[in-house]
């Protein structure tokens, strides 16, 4: 139904008793890259998944309006997320005290973050930064906020973007989860506006530190990540790859031809593997 503000009509659909927040609202005028992506995603998942699902997308200085409730939401299924996949113990209340963590201001990084609701309940979630590579020094943490081999990590993607890469800025996707029970075919849906934003940032490189036993180190390969470094301690890996070449995957899974992406995906893998 039409909403009028300030003399614009403000499209509000009643989607399953779900309406967008006021902040989050697509207006008929001037819509924003941002939130032209956002639309076409949402009418991509309901009609793939149901009306019940919505996204919403934060980058920069909006992560910091995000309401609590939102914010409390985003560290339950933070909490259920990764104590059932990775085995740790996370609360309601040290997953926020981490997700507010990671989102405060940090003039070093710019946040980005994606949000899968189910009605108004967030049951997936997706954030990374834009980072200037002259930032990653001594206790910068655009990998993870984990102390262990986070030194080697920032040494080791500074002289890949100086010496190799000749690149002046990254995107870093810090965290990925959907709840088990909805975990399929959602990833794209949460990565692909990170990563479209990251290339409007001129970002063309990507780096994911993750574990040799996570889903996410198939995931990486599949969209075309690569191995960078291999740390012994806990099995971690430093990931890197094209944003361009990722995003091009990602999109032909939504929006183009599924079959032929998923078969990159898997070629992607099976080459890594030597199959």
């Amino acid at each position: 139904m039409p909403y009028y503000r300030n003399n614009t009509v403000e499209n509000l659909p009643d989607v399953g008793g779900y309406r967008p927040r006021i902040n989050h609202l697509y207006t008929a005028f001037e819509q924003t890259e941002d939130e032209l992506r956002i639309a076409k995603l949402n009418k991509t998942l309901a009609e793939q998944a149901g009306l019940e699902f919505h996204m919403e997308f934060y980058f920069g200085t909006q992560v910091h309006s995000i309401d609590e409730e939102v914010l409390v939401s985003l560290a339950e299924c933070y909490r259920d997320v990764f104590n059932e996949s990775w085995g740790e113990n996370w609360t309601v209340n040290s997953a926020l005290n981490e997700i507010k963590s990671c989102l405060s201001p940090d003039p070093d990084r710019t946040p980005i973050l994606s949000l899968l609701f189910k009605h108004e309940r967030v049951i997936g979630f997706c954030w990374g930064f834009v980072v200037d590579s002259v930032c990653l020094a001594g206790e910068s943490s655009p990998f993870s906020s984990s102390t262990l081999k986070r030194h080697e990590s920032i040494d080791i993607a500074k002289y890949w973007l100086e010496t190799v890469g000749k690149q002046n800025k990254f995107v870093t996707m810090r965290e990925l989860g959907v709840l088990k029970e909805y975990r399929k075919d959602k990833a794209p849906f949460l990565s692909l506006p990170l990563f479209e934003k990251a290339k409007d940032c001129d970002c063309s490189v990507i780096f994911v530190r993750t574990k040799l036993t996570s889903n996410a180190f198939k995931w990486g390969l599949g969209i075309g990540l690569v191995p960078l470094q291999f740390f012994m301690v806990d099995g971690l890996l430093l990931m890197q790859g094209s944003l361009k070449y990722a995003v091009s995957v990602l999109s032909g899974l939504l929006e183009g031809n599924k079959r032929k992406s998923q078969q990159m995906i898997l070629s992607n893998i099976n080459r890594y593997f030597c199959r």
